[in-house]
């Protein structure tokens, strides 16, 4: 994980911003993108739903992707879970 001497971790604003290398930039969003974004198929594991569920998500607007070419669709970890209480209510709801 990538840490200021803060102890925050960098979001892109602050890796494009820094005055490091082209080289250690390139690092730095790789890092970030291994540890923040996840897959559809991973996001269906997390909320314990099917990939449909998720297509349905993103119609409605409740799940963003991030970045999203051909069938590469992938969506910020955070996102997902701050959306995950939401998931549950709605299983609880229906007994699911």
């Amino acid at each position: 994980m990538l840490f200021f001497d803060r102890g925050d971790k960098m979001n892109l604003r602050e890796i494009l911003e820094a005055n490091n290398t082209m080289e250690e930039k390139e690092k730095q969003l790789d890092a970030f993108y291994q540890s923040e974004l996840v897959t559809k198929t991973e996001v269906s594991q997390l909320l314990d739903v099917s990939l449909m569920s998720i297509d349905r998500y993103m119609k409605q607007g409740k799940l963003t992707p991030f970045i999203n070419k051909s069938r590469n669709i992938l969506f910020k970890k955070s996102d997902v879970l701050h959306f995950q209480p939401e998931v549950q209510s709605m299983k609880d709801l229906f007994n699911k």
